[in-house]
C-alpha cells in the first residue's frame, strides 16, 4: 500500500512512505492487549534467558541489570495484523542482539520463545531478535513506557507483526525445536514478517 490514498482509518498515507500489504495507517496505535494490565513491582521484576543457553545455566537479570547493557533508540513504523499501522514510533531501550550476545543460544538454535506476564509468549527467530532494529524498549517518545503501553519493559520488532514483541516481557527461552506461542497456537503465523503478509497459520 502506497500514499495512494486513506485507508480505512480516514489517514493519508504520505506519497514517500509505504505500509506493509493489507495495512491502513492510524494516527495513534491504539492500547491492545490480552488479560489485564499487570501491576509493576520493580523490585520483583526479572529477565530471565533459558532454555539451551550455550553455557547450560539460566540467566535472571534485574531490570538495572539489563539497563546496564548499551542504549539505543529505533524510530519504526509498528503493524498490527488486524491491519493498521502507525508511522515514526520512537523507542528507546536496550538492543536485544546486545542479549543475545551476553547470553548467547547454544549451537544450532534458530527459535526463542519470548514470555511476559500472564503466561503470554511468542515464537520469534534467533535472527530477528539479532536486529539492530530489536529493542527492548523502556521508553516512548522520550517517556517511561506506561503500564497500558508494556511498562516497564516490552520487545519492539519493526519488520513482523506486533503481537511478536510482547508487552511486559520477562525473557526468552531458546529453543531446540520450534515451539508455537500464543497467538501462534491459535492459528497464526510462526513468523510474522508484516511485508510478506505472514498472518496465519496456513501461509506457512
Amino acid at each position: 500500500m502506497t500514499g495512494a490514498g486513506a485507508g480505512p482509518g480516514g489517514i493519508e498515507v504520505p506519497p514517500e512512505r509505504s505500509l506493509p500489504p493489507g495495512q491502513h495507517l492510524l494516527p495513534e496505535a491504539p492500547v491492545m492487549h490480552y488479560g489485564p494490565v499487570p501491576r509493576r513491582r520493580p523490585e520483583r521484576w526479572r529477565f530471565t534467558v533459558g532454555g539451551a543457553t550455550a553455557d547450560g545455566a539460566e540467566h535472571a537479570l534485574t531490570f538495572d541489570d539489563v539497563l546496564g547493557l548499551r542504549g539505543v533508540e529505533v524510530v519504526a513504523d509498528l503493524h498490527c495484523s488486524t491491519r493498521w499501522s502507525t508511522l515514526d514510533e520512537r523507542w528507546s531501550g536496550v538492543a536485544a542482539r546486545d542479549v543475545l550476545t551476553a547470553f548467547p543460544p547454544a549451537a544450532a538454535v534458530e527459535h526463542v520463545l519470548v514470555f511476559a506476564e500472564y503466561g503470554y509468549s511468542a515464537n520469534v527467530r534467533v535472527e530477528d531478535l539479532a536486529s539492530p532494529r530489536a529493542v527492548l524498549a523502556t521508553h516512548h517518545d522520550g517517556a517511561p513506557l506506561s503500564d497500558e503501553r508494556g511498562g516497564p519493559m516490552r520487545l519492539v520488532l519493526p519488520h513482523l507483526y506486533s503481537w511478536k514483541g510482547p508487552k511486559w516481557v520477562r525473557g526468552w527461552n531458546y529453543l531446540t525445536e520450534p515451539e508455537r506461542g500464543f497467538w501462534e497456537s491459535r492459528g497464526y503465523h510462526l513468523r510474522g514478517d508484516a511485508w510478506r503478509e505472514e498472518r496465519y497459520a496456513y501461509q506457512e
